[in-house]
């Protein structure tokens, strides 16, 4: 009888506890916990004399009011000097917030120039807050991307066009970016349709006139296949006015060290002048292709 009564007495205790927390509450946010945070961790903007805006939020129920200052510090390897690179539209670099605006930006103003300096970066740290606490993000790291890069005009999103050996008539979006350190080299991606999801790094040479891009690199991987690598053939590269012996097409392997051969013309066209794909390699053995690409595929903006 005791353990019944017993039984019995949690029992209720826990219906009475049940009934006084529904299982829909949501919990409510307590103003004590308001808090100021930058929404953008990092942000890039290109070197063109526009403008970027980083949206500092203060996040209240009760519609508090408040403000935060913010301080803007240089990248101590490529830093953005204010003044130079760009100027703050906040003159007096505090935001204040109210219940009718509870976000406000933070405005950059860059300026544009005409010399290559590479990429630069600053920080931009919250302090000072008033009003709230700190959220969870308090600085946001700014680059200004230099668009007088010396590839600039082969640099971006071009149209592909050329011919599937599988598919025929193809026409797809390839990127190139420039590489971070290397002013000769950029990195392609979705250099073959269907047959990509890597990134191909290629070498650009002096007179700006020929794009290289290595074989045998990782072009895709795939729960399947983890190894699908890029590959190529010569293609008649006399057809473009190149005497270098390599006459035929898809039928001489371009062996590991050599490249797929692209002329630049000077509007910044790329014509690839070899067969290339994507070839399924297992324990270092070529097997099937993904795609393969005829010679003369041309890229362009």
């Amino acid at each position: 009888m005791k353990l019944f009564k017993l039984t019995y007495g949690l029992l209720a205790a826990m219906a009475l506890s049940l009934a006084s927390c529904s299982l829909n509450d949501e919990p409510e946010f307590n103003d004590a916990d308001a808090f100021v945070a930058i929404q953008k961790t990092s942000a890039a903007i290109a070197e063109t004399g526009k403008t970027l805006e980083i949206p500092v939020m203060l996040t209240s129920l009760a519609g508090l009011q408040g403000s935060v200052d913010f301080v803007i510090t240089p990248d101590s390897a490529a830093g953005a000097v204010e003044g130079k690179h760009f100027t703050i539209g906040n003159e007096s670099k505090t935001l204040t917030f109210t219940k009718d605006a509870p976000m406000q930006n933070i405005i950059i103003n860059v300026k544009d120039n005409d010399i290559f300096e590479g990429d630069v970066k600053f920080t931009i740290e919250l302090t000072n807050v008033q009003g709230a606490k700190f959220g969870a993000s308090k600085k946001c790291v700014v680059t200004i991307e230099d668009d007088e890069h010396p590839l600039a005009f082969i640099l971006g999103t071009l149209t592909a066009k050329g011919e599937s050996y599988f598919n025929g008539d193809t026409e797809w979006s390839v990127t190139i970016e420039k590489d971070a350190d290397d002013l000769n080299k950029v990195w392609i991606g979705n250099l073959v349709p269907d047959g990509s999801n890597q990134k191909v790094y290629a070498i650009v040479n002096s007179q700006k006139t020929e794009i290289h891009i290595p074989v045998g690199q990782l072009i895709a991987k795939t729960s399947s296949y983890p190894t699908v690598n890029l590959d190529a053939f010569y293609g008649d590269h006399s057809q473009f006015g190149i005497d270098d012996g390599h006459t035929t097409e898809a039928e001489e392997d371009i062996e590991a060290g050599g490249y797929i051969t692209g002329l630049i013309a000077a509007d910044g066209t790329i014509t690839l002048i070899d067969w290339f794909g994507s070839c399924i390699y297992t324990d270092g053995v070529a097997g099937s292709w993904f795609n393969i690409m005829t010679s003369g595929v041309v890229m362009k903006k």
